[in-house]
């Protein structure tokens, strides 16, 4: 399967970030303070209805405003007429802090972006 993926065990929480309609460029999914320093264990993106256009839809996760994937072809993508979970590879950037901010957005998207769109991002202890 695409994406990431990790054993259970080390889970401590999963933050999640949901569009049911058609998803823009530059929206806002979820954004949380992380509440201990930890590790980030597996990214998935999922999206239930296809978009439309020529290109991609792409998610990304950001750490204090900043990307976690140092390479922007490694964060989570689909192409626009296609349904199901986004290619992705871990990030380069895993550990955070206590009182660190995680934001889930839509980073891109063809015409019209994917509609009931989710997210899930795996974090434990370090």
């Amino acid at each position: 399967m695409p994406g990431t993926k990790c054993n259970a065990f080390p889970i401590r929480e999963i933050i999640v970030g949901y569009n049911v309609a058609a998803v823009t460029a530059s929206l806002y999914l979820n954004e949380v303070i992380l509440p201990f320093k930890g590790r980030i264990l597996a990214v998935k993106v999922y999206a239930v209805t296809a978009g439309t256009g020529a290109g991609n839809t792409v998610v990304d996760v950001l750490l204090n405003g900043t990307t976690i994937w140092a390479t922007a072809a490694n964060k989570p993508t689909l192409l626009a007429t296609a349904t199901g979970e986004f290619a992705n590879t871990m990030p380069t950037t895993q550990s955070f802090n206590e009182s660190d901010r995680l934001t889930l957005i839509v980073a891109s998207i063809s015409t019209t972006g994917h509609a009931r769109l989710s997210v899930s991002v795996a974090v434990g202890m370090p």
